[in-house]
């Protein structure tokens, strides 16, 4: 298991180190955000990541809100039907129907009418690494099928980035799970070494009274 897992946070890593700049990532993600907005006459924007290994995505990026604010499930929510279809949702009527984006909305004193999400595939696999989502088209509209296809022009084109946050994310949960392993190996040899000591100073202390028994 620690030499599978081992070889996996190798991978990784090197995958994520080949041509990695946050600065100018965070810079473009921030820019597609504000500049559809602007294109498609939306309320909000925002980029987000997912996490298979706990079942849940989490805002990267967004219009009033900051990186981590908003995380929501993978079943139950908008995104996460995104993610795991692969395919773009567009939901309208949203203020009159419950679920994970009403939890969002009393969260940030956002009302959600509308959601775009569109899902963002990996580059290098047969894997959806994310969503870019707009929410509420302005003055009561709903999203035409131009915003369609120029929010899955734009998931495509940030297909590399969102790659990169994903694979980075993946080798902290790794680490994570080695780091519990480890622990969990350490509190088992002290245990053990507790008792071998423990049975060192019993046998010690059973010769000493026999010695003393003996004399």
């Amino acid at each position: 298991m620690f030499k599978q897992i081992r070889l996996q946070f190798d991978r990784l890593r090197d995958l994520h180190k080949s041509s990695d700049d946050p600065a100018r990532r965070e810079k473009l993600l921030a820019f597609y955000t504000r500049v559809m907005t602007r294109a498609v006459g939306a309320e909000r924007c925002s980029i987000f990541i997912h996490d298979p290994d706990k079942d849940r995505i989490w805002l990267k990026t967004g219009t009033g809100v900051r990186e981590a604010e908003i995380v929501v499930p993978k079943e139950g929510s908008i995104v996460g039907k995104a993610i795991a279809s692969g395919q773009t949702v567009h939901i309208a009527g949203l203020d009159t129907v419950a679920g994970a984006h009403k939890a969002v909305d009393q969260q940030t004193g956002f009302v959600t009418r509308g959601i775009l999400s569109v899902p963002i595939k990996s580059p290098n696999r047969d894997e959806v690494t994310g969503a870019f989502q707009l929410l509420n088209k302005k003055d009561g509209r709903e999203f035409t099928a131009e915003d369609v296809s120029l929010a899955e022009e734009i998931a495509e084109n940030l297909h590399a980035e969102i790659d990169r946050i994903f694979i980075g994310q993946q080798i902290f949960n790794l680490t994570e799970r080695l780091s519990a392993m480890f622990d969990k190996l350490f509190t088992a040899l002290s245990v053990v070494f507790g008792i071998t000591v423990l049975l060192l100073l019993l046998s010690i202390l059973w010769w000493g009274l026999g010695r003393v028994f003996a004399g």
